[in-house]
């Protein structure tokens, strides 16, 4: 079986499989055709931007900042959230709605921005794991909390089951979350759907049964359940 296919058996079967390893050249193709599979599966849901920190590059070996494609299935707006895979991280994100946008358009094209936290997941057995093999892996998408609406700029908290894990605004490498979509639509041109526009809080590793709370503005707090 080819490498897409062993990352799509894995997800269509909610099993981790140990990772392989992959050329850059390797990791786009397998990423390309694993998430369209998923898409035909699922549906376009949005987009996902990862390693948009100096840190997040040198953790994982990359370069630049990747992207990956998220299902509709994988977003939810309720606040009880099953984890499908066994390893997963839980990021506090800025999520835009992109109606149409290109690069001339952001952010004009931003129809809502809401505070989300990402819960990416491996289909790995492992988070030791290069970019490449991020990229194979649709850069690890497995679920998107989309909260409430806010107003950059924004600073905001997350803890998980009580513990504070941190504070702070998303400033990326390349600027704040709408210079983030600008990147993505020089990527692949037209972006539709929900975008998660980078980590600020996190990441850190998430299981079953996890409390998340995520504090921002004057008082406000959402909180998430994982199941």
């Amino acid at each position: 079986m080819d490498k897409a296919n062993l990352l799509y058996e894995a997800y269509k079967r909610k099993q981790s499989i140990p990772p392989f390893e992959v050329t850059k050249e390797e990791a786009r193709d397998v990423f390309l055709r694993f998430s369209s599979m998923l898409v035909a599966d699922e549906g376009l849901g949005g987009y996902k931007i990862s390693l948009v920190r100096k840190e997040h590059l040198e953790r994982f070996k990359g370069k630049e900042p990747m992207y990956g494609v998220l299902t509709k299935k994988m977003i939810t707006k309720v606040n009880e959230v099953e984890l499908w895979f066994e390893k997963n991280f839980a990021e506090l994100e800025v999520v835009l709605k992109a109606e149409n946008c290109n690069p001339a358009t952001v952010p004009e094209c931003v129809k809502g921005t809401y505070i989300g936290v990402e819960l990416p997941s491996t289909r790995f057995n492992t988070w030791n794991l290069n970019a490449y093999q991020l990229l194979a892996d649709d850069s690890a998408a497995g679920r998107l909390f989309v909260g409430d609406s806010i107003k950059l700029p924004i600073q905001a908290w997350m803890s998980v089951n009580g513990k504070v894990i941190g504070e702070d605004s998303p400033e990326f490498i390349l600027g704040g979350p709408f210079e983030m979509l600008r990147w993505l639509t020089d990527r692949i041109g037209n972006v539709n759907g929900y975008v998660s526009s980078g980590v600020f809080v996190g990441p850190v590793e998430v299981k079953k049964d996890d409390v998340i709370q995520v504090g921002y503005g004057n008082g406000n707090v959402l909180e998430i359940k994982l199941t």
